[in-house]
């Protein structure tokens, strides 16, 4: 009986764990990577009272892969190869996840409704900030714009992006009566999340947002497509009235820079190439005062174009085996390359680059099976008119797609912020699809 009373209270204590990781993400790297910790020993000890095995065992084997090229490359190259291996506690992380949500012991509505508590708090907070000038703590708007409780951090609309569609969820749930009402309020709250994204000035997660948005009520064409709609015309309409000639020459500016991107990155490509031509251009900037000679080897920026120009070409000089766990601003000052960076900015590039194509290929069948099981399950739901397993496992998977999303410009797949919420939506996901098939039916 004791040991029974232990086992409930430690389920308690796992789901506020769970539900509570989206404040710890804007608490910051120390608090998630504390918050990783503690779930990781409550799910531990769990575990081994329950005496819990794994049944299918191929999306751990492959992640487990993906991580041990990591570590051969990082030795390899002789590169924060003890960072290498702490990468291991995001296997365990992910191992602990999926066994733990395999075994239902979390209330998923609950974890939902906090989790869309947060976000309502972060959008409120973004737009708060947007008219006065400081957020509801005092944190007032910083020079790249508003960022609500993440400081100097520009990431605030990231983090909507990536948490908002758990509050998606809980709009059609908690509202799904028909009546003029409801549908005034979910287009509200839905129109909320964009604003609040909009406001943020990034302009990558607001064009994922709203493109994955659109594909989730092209899904639910009957039942949530006109909300969605209406909430994109409440969006229009303030950007309309509130937004700044700045902010709407930011998006339109970055549909410019989309176009020219792809030309632009060969060029940076081909110029390191040519070591004469190259040279060139860094005393050209010199002259012009535009590139100060102390940092000629290494200059901070963040152009997409030079950066993914840059990865090409040290990519093309590490191709198999990459250049170990973040390893990239250091090559870019060794290659002597122009405006490098800690990490290339797309996750496939990075990934490419830091275990090179072995480690890459490992990477893209882990990829292709998730997407291959979430489609079938998915199939199977909605066959089957389970229309709650189905609900869930899109909205898991939507958040797979944006997470890798391959044609955007991103943070690092390796910071502590990044890694941990793709493991959280993977770890979901492959909960939700862990089964096996026969015949079109799960068993």
């Amino acid at each position: 009986m004791l040991f029974q009373y232990n086992l409930t209270k430690l389920v308690i204590i796992l789901n506020w764990v769970l539900a509570l990781l989206p404040i710890s993400f804007i608490l910051g790297n120390l608090v998630i990577n504390l918050h990783v910790l503690i779930f990781i020993t409550l799910g531990c000890i769990y575990l081994n009272k329950k005496k819990i095995k794994l049944n299918e065992k191929f999306p751990i084997l492959v992640f487990l892969f993906f991580c041990l090229f990591l570590i051969i490359s990082s030795i390899y190259n002789q590169v924060n190869v003890e960072k290498s291996l702490l990468f291991l506690r995001i296997l365990i992380f992910y191992y602990i996840s999926i066994l733990l949500l395999k075994e239902k012991i979390f209330n998923l509505k609950i974890i939902f409704n906090i989790f869309s508590i947060t976000v309502i708090i972060v959008c409120l907070d973004l737009i708060f900030q947007f008219f006065v000038g400081y957020n509801i703590i005092g944190l007032e708007v910083q020079n790249n714009g508003v960022t609500s409780f993440f400081g100097d951090e520009k990431i605030a609309g990231s983090y909507l992006q990536n948490f908002g569609f758990f509050l998606i969820y809980i709009i059609f749930e908690k509202f799904n009566k028909k009546n003029i009402k409801n549908e005034i309020i979910k287009s509200l709250l839905i129109a909320l999340i964009s604003i609040a994204i909009f406001v943020s000035t990034q302009r990558m997660p607001m064009i994922i947002w709203l493109l994955f948005l659109i594909f989730y009520g092209a899904v639910f064409y009957k039942s949530k497509l006109k909300n969605i709609l209406f909430s994109i015309f409440i969006l229009g309409i303030f950007i309309n009235l509130f937004s700044s000639g700045n902010e709407k020459i930011n998006y339109t500016s970055f549909y410019k820079n989309i176009k020219n991107m792809i030309n632009s990155t060969i060029i940076v490509y081909q110029t390191n190439k040519d070591e004469k031509k190259l040279n060139e251009i860094k005393n050209f900037l010199i002259e012009q005062s535009l590139l100060p000679e102390k940092n000629l080897d290494f200059v901070k920026g963040s152009g997409h174009a030079n950066l993914f120009g840059n990865g090409i070409y040290i990519w093309n000089n590490n191709k198999f085996l990459g250049i170990g766990y973040k390893n990239f601003y250091a090559k870019c000052a060794e290659y002597k390359l122009l405006r490098c960076s800690t990490h290339p900015h797309n996750y496939y590039l990075e990934i490419l680059l830091t275990v090179g194509l072995l480690g890459f290929s490992i990477f893209i069948i882990y990829l292709i099976f998730l997407i291959l099981r979430s489609l079938q399950s998915l199939k199977i739901y909605w066959e089957k008119n389970q229309k709650e397993k189905f609900n869930l496992t899109l909205i898991f998977f939507i958040n797979f797609l944006m997470i890798f999303f391959p044609f955007k410009s991103s943070g690092s797949f390796f910071t502590t912020f990044n890694i941990t919420y793709t493991i959280i939506i993977l770890a979901l996901l492959t909960s939700q699809i862990e089964k096996k098939y026969q015949a079109g039916r799960i068993v």
